[in-house]
This record gives C-alpha cells, structure tokens and sequence, in this order.
C-alpha cells in the first residue's frame, strides 16, 4: 500500500513538473515572439518616423532657402537703383538679381515636389501659388527697369526714382507669404518629430508592461504548479 502512495506521488510529481515545464516554455515562446514582433514593429516605425522627418527638414531648409535668395534678390534690386548709373555695376547687380530670382524658384520646386511627396497638399499648393506670384513680380521689376533705361547701358538717379516709385512695396505680400510657408513647415517638421518620440516612449511602454504582466502571470502560474506538486507528494 505504501509503495502504492509513493508511486502514485511519483507520478503526481512528475506531472506537476512536467506541466511546470511546458507552461514555462509557452510563456517563454510567447514573451520572445511577442518581444521580437515588437522590437522590429518599434524600429520600422522608427526608420519610417525618422526618414519622414528628415524629409520634412530638408523641406523646412528649402522654404528658408527660398526665403533668403528672395532677400537676397530684393536687396540687388535695391542695389540696381543705386548703384545703376555705372554700367558695370548695373550689369553685376543685374545679374545677381536674376541668379538669385532662378534660385528662389528652384526652391520653390523643390517645396512643391516634396510637399506632394509627404502629402501636405495646401503646403505644395501654397509654394507653387507663390512661385507664380513671384515671377509675375520679377518680370514687373524687369518690365520697369526696360521702360525706364531704355538703350541706355546705365540708369540716372532719376530715373532709379521713378522706377522704385513704380514698383514700390510690391515685394511685401510675397515676402510675407514665403516668411509663413517656411515658419509653417518648420512647425510642422517639429510636431511630427516630437509626435515620433511620443509614439515610440508609448510603444516601449507598453512592450515592458506586456512583459512585467507575463511575467508576474509565469510566476503565480509556477507557484501554483509547485503548490500541486507539493501536495501531490504530501497525498
């Protein structure tokens, strides 16, 4: 009878530690494939997230590109009215004034195409709407000049007047509106990227959660199992 007992206890063990064991290897195959699911879940949206805001900021650099060669362009303009009655003076700013007016619409571009990239349609449509307006002033400033030069290969002080009276002002508007677009992108270049840590600080939260639950689940699990087997001995 007493050999009975024991080995009916030795059987009892045995299934208590063999079950033990298999719920143990089940919560460990379920904390690493969820784990492994997790980290590469974690690191897509992360290589996305990040390739996303770069993007944004080379967006944000070509806006404030834009912005400068705009200035840039101005301040030639201002240089032809006062400098102009030298040919060659008039001719370097001239020209400076027209290289910079190319380079501020090679910004622009590079808002627009990337702007539809991304998805920010009112952004791509804002820096096209701008562009327009910007070679409508560009041509107005060169149309001014023509009338009022002539064949003359230089500018007098008056007329240098009549053309700033002419086109007086009329690079407010734009230079307002590119100042806008480039802020606005920058914002939105920051919000995306501090959205980014967000999200990834709430994955990584709720990853370690997930495992501290599993595990506190393994160990009442374990605890009961031994408990079993320890009364299953006792029997």
């Amino acid at each position: 009878m007493a050999d009975s007992r024991k080995l009916h206890g030795k059987i009892e063990l045995r299934r208590a530690i063999t079950s033990s064991a298999f719920t143990m290897i089940a919560l460990v195959a379920v904390i690493g494939l969820f784990t492994l699911f997790s980290i590469w879940s974690i690191n897509r949206a992360w290589t996305a997230g990040t390739m996303e805001t770069a993007e944004l900021q080379d967006l944000s650099r070509a806006a404030l590109d834009s912005q400068v060669n705009f200035k840039v362009q101005i301040q030639e303009w201002k240089n032809v009215l006062l400098r102009g009655d030298q040919g060659t003076l008039l001719e370097k700013h001239l020209t400076s004034f027209r290289s910079h007016a190319q380079r501020m619409d090679e910004d622009l571009a590079r808002v627009t195409i990337g702007a539809t990239k991304l998805g920010f349609k009112d952004e791509a449509q804002r820096a096209a709407d701008l562009s327009n307006e910007h070679a409508t002033l560009t041509a107005r400033y060169e149309a001014a000049l023509a009338e009022e030069r002539g064949l003359s290969i230089s500018i007098t002080p008056d007329m240098a007047s009549l053309i700033d009276k002419s086109v007086r002002g009329a690079d407010r508007a734009l230079e307002a509106g590119i100042g806008k677009l480039s802020a606005d992108i920058a914002a939105i270049s920051d919000q995306r990227r501090s959205t980014l840590l967000i999200d990834m600080q709430d994955r990584y939260g709720s990853l370690r959660l997930f495992i501290l639950v599993v595990i506190g689940f393994s160990l009442v699990i374990t605890a009961y199992v031994l408990a079993s087997a320890l009364r299953a001995t006792r029997g």
